[in-house]
């Protein structure tokens, strides 16, 4: 089992939502003691090195010296601090005879109740130690707080009891607030008292990597609030052991994994081992790790490990990308989405973010000038963009508000410039692409991802959120705060294929996955990305529906594609193009083809020949356009939705919340065998815009199979191409193909006037060997490729080898010089034959031929090219000659000399007359009738261009095969243009 994030969460923001989750109410008790009593902590200068480092924590909770109370901010939230941990003294039971501290908080049986208690006598004791506050050295509060720690530590968490519930609140959450309230107490209590407080720590908590009572490996976000917690205790109990344990017990956490919890090099990152956490998990683990960093560093115990630096990495490539606006993204968030937010933060995406912001702000204060400067860069961005905050430091502790409001007021900070990139973070299945004005993000499942995860009662409907949903995020900053996921319809999500299964209570912290393994994407040059999922509900609902989709982000537009959609359960389907939420008139005009759609609630209708649509945005830059490469019947509803927190986690209120939406939907009936949907996504666009867009578009749909997905987009010269099967497959272009494949496989790529650049993964992570491309352009130069591309051809066609064994779905990347191609056909050809037809002309004739025989038997042809039209650098040049008939013998090879005289007669060229051949040119081996051979002769063209212009070429057989060792090939008067001889030349 794993426990609720309250309080983590709000250990790492300072004290906002642990004062929002703790504070308690009831009869008042009469305070018995004057709050003079003079304040001893941290009045004396530290005695040793671990006085030093538990200052240095006080100083993180109090805020120190940093606290000025003249600060409108810094002054409301100590007022507010004082207000909830006044509210919580006045509520304590009376010592005498208590069987717990809060009669709201007595049910023993719930582990979690020891941690809500530790918590509010953590508010207490932070109110007593923080400057400003009324209750800063308040005797009978501090007398009140540590007889509750005593009877704590004699009941219900000292060395006689046993552990029971859940784990965590044992072995994290207790002993992180008993660590707090032991530095906030600290010169309080007796050396006595700190150590039967410790002995309790050490009880539940001997060693930080290892999960207590088990075997079990501690991980991630676990095993550094495990270290966090042995860190802080050895600093309190002075134990240099200690110390070091919670140290090196990080060390674990450093290096990138590659399977189970922990940081992927792609930027991932999991935890459960199969759930992606970078927003809940991830930022208690970056919490704690910037924590126990400023706590370090600097001592006898600083962190020293050498892989320490991939923190900051985390920060820009794992943290980062899933900031929009300073909303963390809710598709790393899992259950967390479902805990109900404060008045004081209605949007917990942006909560979750400003918490992020505030980790960095701390983790910055101990990096390098150069990544202090970039990281204060970004902050400074989040916070100036993030205005879903009527004050954005209400509720920040006041050691973080010190933090970031320094950093604002830091002029030579800049901020941060718009966040440009695309993503494919293959080991969490999540797709992410950022583009002026909105980012978009794709939550997929495959065998190695759970769509989802339920557990504490948590996210009881979270179904669909990882089938498939996607996220635009764009001006309209709440969009998914306000009580967005209790109020909408959590089986039509945005993105998804759906047939609105899913019931009753999931398997608590079950795993949900998918049993197709092609998921992923291709990424090039940050830009552009195509993302896949071949789909099944059946370990996730139990249903039957299936089916492929695909998701191609290029630029300022997301195109997306389904086919083989499917379902024999009698379940109606349908693809959820949109389900935005409304204002809160819910009057955001719909337009569709032109015509206003009625803003009345309750509406809806389907309409047939939608070329587009569009949504007005309920603020400025968060309008949205859609466009349908086939007109689609769509069915179109704006609803009032009503629900409650409690009806999607257990834990939270039952009070009822209602927001008003739209959504867009196409439906495929029930029970078909091969649906498919096409439509494309226009962030920010108007109606006038979307209108002009639809009547000439650039984006074109190439092929929606079940063999594969393409679309090219003219706009940006970009093609995504999703292969679906182990099977040479080829796309074409209108009527040109264009790239072939010969394994699953996805590809993006751009093509300029003088580059190509190519993106190509395994999405499937299952290919241990290589994919094979073939696409249809010629190169002169590899400008660079990554180390598992092998580029085997540049000409004429382009063909690649990918090496993608143990790639974990990373995309590879080559850069080449483009080329052009021009074929020339021979001017003249013509084969001779000695003995009695040594005489005879053969140039008429629609075959060339070749044999090595007896006298009269004996045949090799002649060709002349004209290279007067070739402009430009020859880089390369081949020859192709095609069999039409040929002997049976197998494995024949013909070679090719060069003829120096050019001046020889098409209709008068006889075995008397033919000119001699010089250089052997090289030669090549036969194969089927109608396969063509190539032989480079680059250094001959560029010779002939040098000079006249002519090239001649003798083609003969150096081996006496007998009877059957002739070839026929195609002469230029063949009537099959195929088999003609040709000189395919690469320029640039």
């Amino acid at each position: 089992m794993r426990k609720s994030l309250v309080y983590r969460m709000g250990v790492l923001c300072g004290s906002a939502l642990l004062l929002a989750g703790c504070g308690g109410s009831g009869n008042a008790e009469t305070q018995s003691a004057p709050h003079t009593a003079a304040l001893r902590m941290g009045a004396n200068a530290p005695a040793d090195e671990y006085d030093t480092l538990r200052l240095k924590w006080l100083t993180q909770i109090t805020g120190g010296s940093a606290i000025n109370t003249a600060d409108a901010d810094m002054a409301a939230q100590i007022a507010t601090l004082t207000a909830t941990a006044q509210s919580n003294w006045n509520s304590m039971t009376p010592a005498a005879g208590r069987t717990a501290l809060w009669s709201d908080l007595a049910d023993w049986s719930a582990s979690s109740t020891i941690t809500a208690s530790y918590g509010r006598l953590r508010v207490m004791a932070t109110a007593y130690a923080t400057s400003g506050s009324t209750l800063q050295g308040n005797a009978g509060l501090a007398a009140d707080i540590i007889a509750a720690l005593d009877w704590m530590a004699a009941n219900r968490y000292g060395t006689t009891n046993t552990a029971s519930g859940n784990w965590w609140d044992w072995e994290i959450g207790s002993p992180q607030a008993l660590n707090d309230l032991m530095v906030l107490m600290y010169d309080q209590l007796s050396p006595a008292q700190i150590s039967t407080y410790t002995a309790a720590i050490d009880k539940f908590v001997p060693d930080p990597t290892k999960r207590t009572g088990s075997t079990l490996v501690e991980t991630g976000a676990n095993r550094l609030d495990k270290a966090s917690v042995v860190a802080v205790r050895g600093a309190v109990g002075k134990s240099s052991t200690k110390l070091a344990q919670g140290r090196d017990a990080i060390s674990q956490t450093f290096p990138y994994v590659t399977s189970g919890d922990g940081f992927y090099a792609d930027g991932s990152f999991i935890q459960h081992a199969n759930v992606a956490y970078t927003g809940s998990y991830g930022l208690v683990m970056i919490g704690d790790m910037a924590r126990l960093f400023y706590l370090l560093n600097g001592s006898t115990w600083a962190v020293t490990d050498a892989n320490a630096g991939n923190v900051y990495t985390w920060a820009t490539q794992a943290y980062k990308p899933f900031v929009y606006q300073g909303a963390m993204m809710d598709s790393v968030r899992g259950r967390a989405i479902s805990r109900e937010p404060t008045a004081l933060s209605p949007n917990s995406d942006h909560d979750a973010g400003r918490s992020l912001t505030a980790t960095l702000a701390r983790l910055a204060q101990g990096l390098p000038a150069t990544q202090s400067a970039s990281l204060k860069s970004t902050i400074k961005h989040w916070m100036q963009r993030d205005t879903s905050y009527a004050n954005y430091y209400a509720g920040l502790g006041l050691y973080d508000i010190a933090n970031l409001k320094a950093i604002a007021a830091d002029s030579s900070v800049t901020p941060g410039p718009e966040q440009i990139q695309t993503h494919i973070f293959a080991s969490m299945d999540r797709a992410l692409h950022s583009y002026a004005g909105y980012s978009f993000n794709l939550s997929m499942f495959s065998n190695r991802i759970s769509s989802f995860e339920y557990g504490n009662g948590e996210n009881l409907t979270g179904w669909f959120t990882g089938t498939g949903a996607t996220w635009l995020y764009n001006n309209d900053l709440t969009q998914f705060g306000g009580n967005y996921w209790p109020t909408v319809n959590m089986r039509r999500l945005p993105g998804i294929t759906t047939d609105g299964s899913g019931s009753g209570t999931p398997a608590n912290f079950g795993s949900f996955p998918n049993t197709q393994t092609w998921v992923g994407g291709s990424e090039v040059d940050n830009l552009h990305a195509s993302a896949g999922m071949q789909f099944s509900l059946s370990k996730v609902t139990g249903s039957t529906l299936a089916g492929k989709k695909s998701w191609f982000m290029f630029g300022n537009k997301v195109i997306a594609l389904g086919s083989g959609i499917s379902n024999t359960d009698g379940r109606a389907l349908e693809t959820i193009v949109e389900n935005r939420k409304l204002n809160a008139a819910g009057s955001n005009a719909l337009t569709i083809n032109g015509s206003a759609m009625p803003t009345t609630m309750g509406w809806s209708a389907t309409t047939s020949g939608v070329q587009w649509a569009h949504l007005a945005g309920s603020v400025s830059g968060s309008d949205i356009g859609y466009y349908f490469p086939t007109a689609a019947s769509v069915n179109g509803l704006r609803e009032t939705r009503t629900g409650s927190w409690q009806a999607i986690n257990t834990g939270q209120s039952n009070t009822q919340v209602s927001n008003r939406f739209l959504s867009l939907a196409l439906s495929h009936g029930a029970g078909p065998t091969n649906a498919s949907y096409a439509y494309v996504l226009l962030p920010n666009l108007t109606a006038a815009q979307t209108a002009s867009y639809a009547a000439a578009p650039t984006v074109t749909v190439l092929e929606n199979s079940t063999e594969a997905h393409a679309v090219k987009d003219s706009a940006y010269g970009v093609v995504g191409v999703n292969f679906w099967n182990d099977a040479s497959k080829t796309v074409s272009d209108g009527a040109a193909a264009y790239i072939t494949s010969n394994r699953k496989a996805s590809v993006t790529a751009i093509e300029t006037q003088n580059e190509l650049h190519i993106g190509v993964s395994d999405p499937t992570q299952k290919n241990t060997g290589t994919i094979n491309l073939e696409i249809q352009r010629a190169a002169w130069q590899v400008i660079s490729a990554d180390a598992n591309i092998t580029v085997t051809q540049m000409s004429p066609t382009i063909k690649l080898s990918i090496n993608v064994n143990g790639a974990a779905g990373k995309s590879f990347a080559v850069k080449l010089a483009l080329a052009q191609n021009q074929t020339l056909t021979a001017v003249a050809d013509a084969y001779v034959i000695n003995g009695a037809s040594a005489a005879n002309n053969y140039g008429a004739a629609n075959v060339l031929v070749t044999k090595n025989d007896g006298v009269g038997y004996f045949r090799q042809s002649y060709l002349r090219f004209d290279l007067s039209s070739i402009t430009g650098t020859v880089s390369n040049a081949r020859v192709m000659m095609t069999p039409s008939s040929l002997g049976a013998v197998a494995g024949m090879a013909n070679q090719v000399q060069l003829v120096a005289a050019n001046m020889w007669g098409e209709s008068t060229l006889n075995w008397s007359n033919q000119p001699a051949a010089t250089t052997l040119l090289g030669s090549w081996t036969l194969g089927a009738a109608g396969t063509p051979v190539w032989l480079d002769i680059t250094a001959q063209v560029n010779s002939a261009l040098a000079g006249d212009k002519l090239l001649s070429l003798l083609v003969s057989s150096p081996t006496n095969y007998g009877a059957d060792g002739w070839v026929n090939y195609g002469s230029r008067e063949n009537t099959n243009a195929a088999y003609r001889p040709a000189l395919v030349i690469t320029t640039h």
